[in-house]
């Protein structure tokens, strides 16, 4: 279970980083318009993503 709970926190992690990194650098380069898209479309794919998952589970009860 250990393993699984690393693994899982290691990978968040390092997408949170990337996520950052990419916003920040968009940012940098004088792309504000792309980097406030970036950071919208994370959270909204984010949140379909929850939504699905919900629904799939719901169907595997």
């Amino acid at each position: 279970m250990f393993v699984l709970v690393g693994t899982g926190f290691c990978g968040a992690l390092s997408t949170y980083s990337t996520f950052s990194y990419e916003t920040v650098r968009l940012y940098e380069k004088r792309a504000s318009g792309l980097a406030l898209l970036n950071v919208g479309g994370s959270i909204f794919a984010g949140v379909i993503a929850v939504v699905l998952g919900m629904l799939l589970g719901g169907l595997l009860r």
